[in-house]
């Protein structure tokens, strides 16, 4: 399930900067390419299970705020010449959280409706997510449920409308799932999943350094390779995409990045004494933030993911560094002979 309160959290601009900054290759040399294509079957299941969690570090101290497993299916419903259908069926939903995280209780509220939800979505004949067919049925789920969420979420911490204003942040939440676009981004797995199908990878190192449209300077890296077999699930052929890539702001880019974002969502009293702490924070100091994100999606031969791994960082100058990890692994699998 899309991790519903992400834009609160700055470290999810680090993947605004980084979709700037990754170039794929798409060269027919297909001896220093790998080419990310799914051939799938119909009734193919792949069952899959997601970690997601944060961790803050201030003064050499971490510390684990939340984590949430999840597990879900993937089946191939049908397969024609111009693509595959298939649907996620959500199964299970564990949660630790140690701070009341809001994106976490928000999760735990939805789930009740969202478990019984199907995502019926379609693929073009190489794997690359295209239309989620039933997307307004799940927007109308989302905006009910939101509703109740939020119900429930306000009514347990009534102090949290003066800070957090519910109308605005309601309306945000309900405006981000209005359209079949909002619905995929609700459904960020299938992007981590086959984001990358129809596209070829480089098998050398292709760094890069760019500038992102909101200004931002990027260093980029992505290489693919054929990993050493490692257990008896590992085929011949499987083969990695991986990258790294990093955001460099300096420290008045960060006090106007934090200020604008927090903006959106709180008061405007808060928002003023964050801004003061993000002066005092930063004065005389050189670096701002820098954001770093570090990718590894493993295939097998056929083009399944088999295990994908996403690990942001965003470091405050020396004040305080945010982590969080995301990782699909698949825990079993189902597959039809492929003619």
């Amino acid at each position: 399930m899309k991790r519903i309160f992400t834009f609160i959290c700055i470290v999810s601009l680090s993947m605004a900067v980084y979709s700037q900054g990754i170039t794929l290759q798409n060269e027919e040399d297909t001896d220093t390419t790998i080419a990310v294509i799914g051939y799938f079957c119909k009734n193919d299941t792949m069952e899959y299970q997601r970690a997601q969690g944060k961790m803050k570090i201030v003064d050499n101290d971490t510390t684990v705020t939340s984590a949430i497993i999840e597990k879900f299916m993937i089946v191939v419903t049908d397969s024609t010449s111009n693509g595959y259908e298939m649907e996620l069926i959500p199964v299970s939903f564990e949660v630790e959280d140690s701070t009341n995280d809001i994106q976490v209780t928000l999760s735990k509220l939805l789930w009740e409706e969202y478990q019984n939800v199907h995502c019926r979505f379609t693929t073009d004949e190489l794997g690359s997510v295209q239309h989620i067919q039933n997307w307004r049925d799940i927007r109308d789920m989302l905006k009910k449920n939101y509703k109740t969420a939020f119900d429930s979420l306000y009514t347990s911490m009534p102090m949290m409308d003066s800070i957090m204003p519910r109308k605005q942040l309601e309306s945000l939440l309900i405006l981000g799932c209005s359209t079949e676009e909002g619905i995929k981004e609700q459904y960020d797995e299938l992007d981590m999943l086959f984001g990358l199908h129809g596209n070829q990878i480089s098998m050398e190192p292709v760094e890069s350094d760019d500038v992102s449209e909101a200004g931002y300077p990027i260093h980029s890296r992505i290489e693919s390779f054929y990993p050493v077999q490692q257990d008896e699930y590992d085929c011949e052929g499987d083969y990695v995409v991986q990258a790294r890539t990093d955001t460099k702001l300096t420290g008045d880019d960060a006090k106007d990045l934090l200020g604008s974002t927090l903006g959106v969502l709180f008061n405007k009293e808060l928002t003023d004494s964050i801004d003061k702490y993000m002066n005092v924070a930063f004065k005389d100091k050189k670096e701002g933030m820098t954001m770093s994100c570090s990718e590894k999606y493993c295939y097998f031969f056929n083009g399944w993911p088999k295990l994908m791994q996403k690990v942001e960082e965003v470091n405050l100058g020396d004040i305080a560094k945010r982590v969080t990890y995301d990782a699909i692994e698949w825990t079993s699998r189902r597959w039809e002979t492929y003619h």
